[in-house]
């Protein structure tokens, strides 16, 4: 499988076009791999690979009992996470052969057409997914454009370690400025429920250590999850202890205007992500188990930043929808600026 290499004085990037696929994201002075991959290009269509570097789509994360109304037609998709669908059902943009369209040393384009009705959802739609390198920061652009209304909601699925061991992050430092948070039903998608981050352990509005928010070592989540279900109706409670020792949360800016969505450091590296989507899906990767690059990827191996729409927008009424309206090209940008410590 062919491998496109991206380089400036900073970066060594590698990529591959089954999924349009981030493998490798090299930062030269610091000698170390930001992100985890593997050597055989084939493990990122096992099931265990976790979306690992995808361009995942046509809609990113869950959408609700699978299936949403759009022009008042109801469409049905293929539920593969539970009741629900989840980064866009069986047949995903990451498990797809993407073509090359445009490259250069520090940039290229891959494109892919998804036909009406691919995974269920409406309209033809092309979509182009390009990376480029420029100085300190890498910039991922998601384009698409379809014949007729439609979701288009992309993100990329990398995760993060900084350490040159693959072991855990939950020494690394995470800083989310958001202000609230989606609370999670009992298959994870994110309901149309929210809270105040301040005093929750969903709290990174300053730096703070992963392993201080997730209760690893202690029950923090579980008994705070506890408490706010336990002064909800008991029709709301749906989704009693999901966040025992993981957090796996849509964090809402709910603007479409480029900001700061979160910020990751350890000793040597700190990275700020960057977009114009108008939230953050932030994991900690507590289900990752699969042989990888350095070893054996086990939980919070790493974080995965999830730029994107609000899961299941598209059913819920507070939010920005993700529609794509026809005949429209729309773009949305994704950037990690790299600064050495």
């Amino acid at each position: 499988m062919e491998k496109i290499v991206l380089e400036n004085n900073k970066f060594l990037v590698t990529l591959i076009p089954l999924g349009a696929t981030l493998t490798s994201f090299y930062v030269k002075a610091a000698d170390r791999d930001l992100v985890l991959g593997f050597d055989d290009p084939m493990m990122y269509l096992d099931k265990r690979s976790a979306s690992m570097g995808k361009s995942v789509g046509r809609c990113a994360n869950r959408i609700g009992n699978a299936r949403f109304t759009l022009d008042n037609v109801e469409y049905t998709l293929l539920a593969n996470n539970g009741p629900n669908t989840l980064h866009g059902g069986e047949v995903r943009f990451g498990d797809r052969e993407w073509d090359i369209k445009e490259r250069s040393d520090t940039k290229v384009t891959f494109i892919y057409d998804s036909p009406h009705m691919e995974s269920g959802f409406p309209g033809n739609l092309k979509v182009t997914a390009t990376y480029e390198i420029i100085d300190d920061t890498l910039i991922i652009t998601y384009s698409g454009i379809s014949d007729r209304n439609t979701i288009f909601n992309m993100t990329n699925h990398a995760y993060f370690n900084f350490d040159k061991e693959k072991s855990d992050i939950l020494s690394h430092e995470l800083l989310i400025p958001a202000k609230s948070v989606n609370l999670n039903d009992i298959n994870g998608m994110a309901m149309d429920k929210t809270i105040a981050v301040d005093g929750t352990p969903f709290d990174f509005t300053s730096f703070k250590k992963i392993g201080e928010n997730v209760s690893a070592n202690g029950m923090e989540l579980r008994e705070y999850c506890k408490k706010v279900y336990e002064n909800m109706n008991e029709s709301d409670i749906v989704g009693k202890n999901v966040l025992v020792d993981n957090i796996d949360t849509n964090y809402l800016y709910e603007n479409m205007n480029e900001k700061v969505l979160c910020e990751l450091k350890n000793e040597a590296i700190k990275m700020t992500v960057s977009s114009d989507l108008p939230s953050v899906q932030i994991y900690t990767g507590k289900a990752l188990d699969v042989d990888g690059r350095e070893g054996h990827y086990g939980s919070y191996a790493g974080i995965a930043i999830e730029p994107q729409f609000c899961p299941n927008a598209i059913n819920y009424n507070d939010f920005i929808k993700p529609i794509l309206k026809a005949n429209t090209l729309v773009s949305h940008t994704i950037k990690y600026k790299v600064d050495i410590l």
